[in-house]
């Protein structure tokens, strides 16, 4: 097994559960040939509803070939309270509604976590950061 210490100047951490960032990606397939749109969407995006407050400290999309992830960084507390809190949200409902016609399995509220395609972050690695 791979030891996690520092060595010539590089970093290397095992990510266990209970860590304080709460990052997951939800990654799904999308229609291929609807970029334009899901980009296009995204326009409308319910920044306002993030800037109330409403369990999420930040959220990036990213767009592949046949493919929609979406890296969210929950706030601090119940990771199933905050991040139930953002797909409640009736502007963040609306958005995966009309996300909906083009990306599949997207979240919904009252769904299980455990039924979305969720990832948590098990490594992270960084050059030059040293001890």
């Amino acid at each position: 097994m791979a030891s996690c210490q520092p060595t010539d100047g590089w970093r290397r951490r095992n990510i266990h559960a209970g860590d304080a960032m709460q990052t997951v990606l939800f990654v799904s397939p999308m229609i291929l040939g609807d970029e334009y749109q899901v980009r296009d969407l995204h326009g409308d995006f319910p920044v306002e509803a993030l800037e109330r407050g409403i369990g999420v400290h930040r959220l990036r999309a990213f767009i592949g070939s046949g493919f929609y992830t979406l890296e969210i960084d929950v706030d601090d507390g119940d990771f199933q309270e905050q991040f139930h809190r953002f797909l409640d949200t009736p502007e963040v409902s609306e958005f995966f509604e009309a996300l909906g016609a083009h990306v599949q399995d997207l979240p919904r509220p009252g769904e299980q976590t455990a039924a979305m395609p969720l990832a948590a972050p098990m490594l992270e690695w960084e050059r030059g950061l040293g001890t």
